[in-house]
């Protein structure tokens, strides 16, 4: 499968592309437009964060990070942070344990 090619990106919302699901993780992409906002919001498993293609900004705990192409970022639980894209056409992807 191509990440990019199953990313329907689009203005009113960020993209959600499913990638895999066991019963030990949850593997997905999110794409995000330029200036495109994932909206706050908190993670009740360890998640962890990698670009892959363009650039974010990451909100969390009244700081904000720049991360960039294959930067990881280890999402801590139930902690609300916020997503925001960069580039013109911005995708990362998040590992979830269950």
């Amino acid at each position: 499968m191509n990440i990019l090619e199953n990313l329907a990106f689009g203005n009113e919302r960020p993209s959600v592309c499913p990638i895999q699901r066991t019963d030990k993780t949850n593997y997905f992409a999110i794409g995000l437009l330029q200036d495109q906002i994932l909206k706050k919001h908190t993670a009740n498993v360890p998640s962890l964060l990698t670009v892959m293609k363009g650039e974010i900004e990451f909100f969390i705990n009244g700081e904000n990070f720049l991360l960039k192409e294959l930067d990881t970022y280890d999402i801590p639980v139930m902690v609300e942070h916020e997503v925001k894209g960069v580039t013109e056409k911005n995708i990362f992807t998040i590992v979830q344990e269950k």
